[in-house]
C-alpha cells in the first residue's frame, strides 16, 4: 500500500492533470468560438425548390461578428424573404492562420470548395441548383466573375463589387451558349483605386462583348472608399432577382 506522501504526490499529479485538461478544453472552446462560421438565411413562407445567392467575401474580409460587415442578421433575413431565395456565406478556401481567409484564385479549387459548401450546408433544404447566383466584393468579386464565366452551368451570373485580387483574372475566353443567359452587375466607386475601377470596366466589357452576357455597369460618382455600393441593401433583391430569374423555355 502506498505511503501517505506517495498518495499526496499522486493526488497532486492527478489534480494538475485535471487542471491542465480543463485549461486545454477551455482554450479549444474559446478558439472555436472565435472562428468565423457560415451564415444562412432561409426565406419564410416560400414553397418549392429554392434558388441560392452565395456571398464571396474580400481578402481577409469575412466577419465572425455578423453575416456581412455592417449588416445585421435581421436585415439579411429581410433580404432573403424579399428575394425568395436562400442567402449563404462562408469563409474562403485558404485560411491564413489568424482566423482570416482568402480565396485561392485557382478556379478549379474555388469552384469545388463552393459546391461542397453549398451542398453540405444546405443538405436539409430543397434547392434549385440551376438557379445559383454569386455576389462578391473585392477579391470575392474577381473570383465570382471568373467562376461564373467558367462554370455557367452552375452559376446564373454574379454581382461584382469593386473587383480586385492577388493575381490576374481568369475569366473564360470562349463564348458558350449558356453565357447568353447570364446576368452580371459590375459596380465600383468612380474614385476608388484605379486598379479596381479599371478591372470593373474590363470585366463589364469582356462579359458583354466577348461572352455575350447581359451586363449592367455603374461607377458611383463621388465614392472613393473601397466598399460595397451605397445602395446595396435597397437594390440587392432587384439585382439578384434578375440573376436568379428562371430561364425562358424555348
Amino acid at each position: 500500500m502506498p505511503s501517505l506522501g506517495c498518495q499526496l504526490k499522486l493526488s497532486d499529479f492527478f489534480m494538475k492533470h485535471l487542471l491542465t485538461t480543463a485549461l486545454l478544453f477551455l482554450l479549444v472552446a474559446v478558439s472555436q468560438a472565435g472562428k468565423p462560421k457560415h451564415f444562412i438565411f432561409i426565406p419564410k413562407d416560400v414553397s418549392g425548390d429554392l434558388p441560392v445567392a452565395v456571398w464571396l467575401h474580400g481578402y481577409r474580409g469575412y466577419s465572425p461578428l455578423g453575416p456581412m460587415p455592417g449588416e445585421t442578421a435581421e436585415s439579411m433575413q429581410k433580404l432573403a424573404d424579399a428575394l425568395g431565395a436562400v442567402i449563404l456565406g462562408f469563409p474562403a478556401t485558404t485560411d491564413l492562420g489568424d482566423d482570416t481567409q482568402q480565396w485561392s484564385e485557382e478556379p478549379v479549387a474555388d469552384h469545388a470548395y463552393i459546391q461542397d459548401r453549398l451542398k453540405t450546408l444546405t443538405s436539409d433544404l430543397k434547392l434549385d441548383l440551376k438557379r445559383v447566383g454569386l455576389f462578391g466584393f473585392s477579391q470575392g468579386a474577381m473570383v465570382a466573375a471568373d467562376l461564373a464565366t467558367l462554370y455557367p452551368e452552375s452559376y446564373r451570373g454574379a454581382i461584382l463589387m469593386s473587383p480586385g485580387g492577388m493575381g490576374a483574372p481568369k475569366a473564360a475566353e470562349r463564348r458558350l451558349p449558356l453565357h447568353a443567359t447570364q446576368v452580371y452587375f459590375c459596380f465600383c466607386g468612380a474614385e476608388e483605386h484605379p486598379g479596381n475601377v479599371g478591372l470593373t470596366k474590363a470585366y463589364a466589357q469582356h462579359l458583354e462583348r466577348v461572352l455575350g452576357a447581359h451586363v449592367t455597369l455603374k461607377l458611383y460618382e463621388g465614392v472613393s472608399k473601397h466598399t460595397r455600393p451605397p445602395d446595396f441593401m435597397t437594390q440587392f433583391t432587384s439585382w439578384m432577382g434578375a440573376i436568379l430569374k428562371p430561364m425562358e423555355k424555348n
